[in-house]
């Protein structure tokens, strides 16, 4: 895939009635082995802290939960180019700072990653390049 989007409100790119099925949507799509969609899964509920959620609703998730879920679903694709809309938001001390590794992790691998966010720190620690809009 080309492109990949983590939309503002995580629950409007929702389309599967478990968490599993959400991660496997985009790679099934894409007409992967069911092996490698497997594998996919199992790797990014691990990663980003879902695996016991793997069979909830994707509904009844927390909000960083959700925000968790909605970048896992993005990263099954393999984008070249990911746009996040403020990826930190909801999540406490520990998975922050994992998620700023795992968008780190997909800038060392030759990712383009475009965050909208108004967490200093997240820029601090992932930003290359800022871009600050003001009043139109």
């Amino acid at each position: 895939t080309r492109l990949g989007t983590v939309f503002q409100n995580p629950e409007h790119q929702f389309i599967a009635s478990s968490v599993g099925a959400e991660i496997a949507a985009g790679p099934k799509a894409l007409k992967l082995a069911r092996d490698a969609i497997d594998a996919k899964v199992d790797e990014l509920l691990e990663r980003l802290r879902l695996n016991s959620l793997r069979e909830a609703n994707p509904f009844t998730l927390s909000g960083g939960e959700k925000r968790r879920l909605s970048v896992a679903t993005v990263l099954a694709t393999s984008p070249r180019v990911i746009f996040l809309d403020e990826p930190t938001f909801g999540q406490d001390r520990n998975t922050w700072a994992e998620m700023v590794a795992l968008v780190a992790n997909q800038i060392e691998t030759g990712r383009t990653v475009v965050s909208v966010t108004h967490d200093r720190d997240y820029i601090a620690a992932a930003g290359s390049c800022e871009l600050k809009l003001g009043a139109l």
